[in-house]
């Protein structure tokens, strides 16, 4: 096929993680984001009620967290597709490579007019208000307490798998 992989569903394509970052980008813009910290955003955007936001877009499910595996290498795809667009933007420097929204962006963001979108437009700017401004230290805290609690979820699941004498 090209090249293409054959998109099965739409749910955490490259496209939908990509209109995910545009969102976030677009309320942090005119500032540039690296990956950890879009990484850590798109987990905020998503699970907003586990860092004390407004209701999660996307249900409590045991072990979410371990969604950080993949979600680096997604962000990456994301990313990818709209700079191919021409609406984000990178800048590499010597503190490494970031990432904003371009000038065409907000025009972008502006026409999706979803009940979703306009969920995911709420809960970006909740994330980038209460995590855009963390230092370094800061933000790898927030992940490592994110990491602490997928490792108390997992040994959650796994006892009851075990007691199940599965």
């Amino acid at each position: 096929m090209d090249g293409f992989e054959s998109v099965k569903t739409p749910l955490n394509s490259p496209l939908e993680v990509g209109v995910r970052v545009l969102m976030l980008l677009s309320e942090a813009f005119p500032a540039y984001l690296d990956l950890n910290r879009l990484v850590l955003l798109d987990h905020g955007l998503l699970h907003s009620a586990d860092m004390g936001g407004p209701d999660s877009l996307h249900p409590p499910l045991p072990i979410r967290a371990g969604e950080f595996g993949m979600k680096r290498k997604m962000i990456e795809q994301g990313i990818e597709v709209m700079t191919r667009a021409g609406l984000v933007e990178m800048n590499v420097s010597e503190g490494g490579i970031h990432f904003r929204a371009s000038d065409s962006a907000y025009g972008f963001v502006n026409i999706l007019t979803s009940e979703y979108a306009a969920a995911l437009h709420s809960r970006a700017s909740w994330a980038i208000e209460h995590f855009e401004d963390l230092s370094e230290a800061s933000l790898r805290e927030q992940m490592r307490g994110i990491f602490d609690n997928w490792s108390e979820e997992f040994e959650h699941v796994d006892t009851s798998t075990s007691a199940n004498g599965a």
